[in-house]
């Protein structure tokens, strides 16, 4: 049986959506896990019957975590998996795969001892490419990863349709990054707007011990009566019992979150809100059932590690006086969602999550994107690369000489090296 090793260094919801790539590897082999110690815990929920190895990735220095980490690099070099895919342009997971013969590594190999450094593979330097041009990308986190391996499972079988489980409302309070997530005054103003719509159900407020003084705020903005039927899980459950709050609920609500990846795990329904440097594209829920609010402002999606020059002006879209009717007016509807008939603030997009061959595709129901033709030509490059069906994704259809130079120009910026165009080596 063929043994195989994936390198997940990052955090929480990155865990989650490495699952398209760990589930197609579970069906051709043995599969080991490594991930940072700390998500041990919740990758074997998650992947029961996976080995999973612990590893300090995080809280250490590289020289102290690797000096740290010399029984597991020894476990993980015991295991001689026939192929590792490393999932991170770290550094330390460059050290983890110098353990193992360059040929058999995927994803982010290490270079020559005498160079140094991680070299991408020929599949993560095409999405490379596209991370320059984030606003363009129609490649969700999870088919990046999930195409490390050839002919991954269908998209259809990562996560359940959501459907509502009848338990009420989960709120995840922020994310890691507090400029991706709505403050807590417009948090109420959203729960109050939900909560109407579903019928005053119980509401569970999620998220960790940071996020306590969030909780306490938003439950004095909420009414009394509201207030009285929410639970403060802030910081009061382990993994088990995060699993256990997210399943079953009608909705969560929520930003680009490690909760969010979650609850599409476990098929519950998502209303994401997208800003600053979040983009739907790339992060958002992935399977059938799921709603996101997009602000695609013109400077987004931007560089989180960069302070805002507009003081987060994206934030504005969601502030807007008519946002709170727009929001119950597409829950209420027969249909679950908007339609482009009703007016959205300039910037600000609906959108329903959706799939086709290449992966998650989102399907805009309000509002406008002016950037559709080129990401549908994105996606086309990456049909074509990965060699899928005919019809596997919809192409664009260009109707003048000026749109057909615009694709010309996008598969010339996406494809510069005439080597990615051989059909061998795509993966390795």
């Amino acid at each position: 049986m063929a043994k195989f090793l994936v390198v997940q260094a990052a955090r929480f919801g990155d865990l989650v959506q490495s699952k398209r790539l760990i589930l197609t590897l579970r069906e051709r082999g043995e599969v080991h896990l490594a991930v940072d110690g700390g998500l041990v815990p919740l990758a074997r929920l998650l992947y029961p019957g996976l080995a999973v190895h612990g590893v300090a990735f995080h809280g250490h220095d590289g020289a102290a975590a690797e000096a740290r980490n010399l029984g597991a690099f020894a476990e993980l070099r015991a295991l001689a998996p026939d192929l590792v895919y490393n999932c991170n342009f770290s550094g330390l997971t460059g050290a983890i795969c110098r353990l193992f013969p360059p040929e058999t590594v995927i994803g982010y190999r290490p270079a020559p001892v005498s160079d140094g450094g991680l070299l991408r593979s020929p599949w993560a330097r095409l999405a490379f490419q596209l991370s320059r041009r984030r606003r363009l990308s129609p490649l969700n986190l999870v088919d990046f990863w999930g195409w490390f391996a050839q002919a991954p499972i269908a998209p259809e079988r990562v996560n359940p349709e959501a459907k509502p489980g009848g338990r009420g409302l989960g709120v995840a309070l922020s994310g890691r990054e507090a400029r991706r997530s709505l403050p807590v005054p417009l948090l109420a103003e959203v729960v109050k707007t939900v909560s109407g719509v579903f019928g005053a159900p119980r509401i569970f407020l999620l998220g960790s011990s940071a996020e306590r003084p969030a909780a306490h705020k938003l439950l004095r903005q909420l009414p009394p009566k509201l207030a009285a039927q929410t639970e403060d899980l802030s910081g009061k459950t382990d993994w088990e019992g995060l699993v256990a709050a997210v399943s079953g609920l009608d909705l969560l609500v929520t930003p680009d979150t490690g909760l969010m990846h979650l609850a599409a795990h476990l098929g519950t329904p998502v209303l994401a809100f997208f800003l600053s440097s979040a983009w739907c594209h790339e992060t958002g829920p992935y399977g059938l059932g799921h709603t996101i609010w997009q602000a695609a402002t013109p400077c987004a999606p931007c560089l989180e590690s960069a302070p805002c020059p507009h003081n987060v002006a994206c934030l504005e879209l969601f502030q807007d006086a008519s946002f709170a009717r727009l929001l119950a007016r597409s829950l209420a509807s027969s249909e679950g969602h908007t339609t482009h008939a009703t007016p959205l603030p300039a910037g600000l997009q609906c959108w329903l999550s959706g799939l086709d061959g290449l992966g998650a595709k989102l399907r805009l129901v309000a509002g406008e994107d002016p950037d559709a033709f080129l990401r549908e030509g994105a996606r086309a490059v990456l049909a074509d690369w990965l060699d899928l069906a005919p019809g596997a994704v919809t192409a664009p259809n260009p109707e003048s000489r000026e749109q057909r130079d615009e694709l010309r120009r996008l598969r010339e910026s996406l494809l510069p090296d005439a080597e990615w165009m051989l059909p061998q080596g795509r993966y390795a």
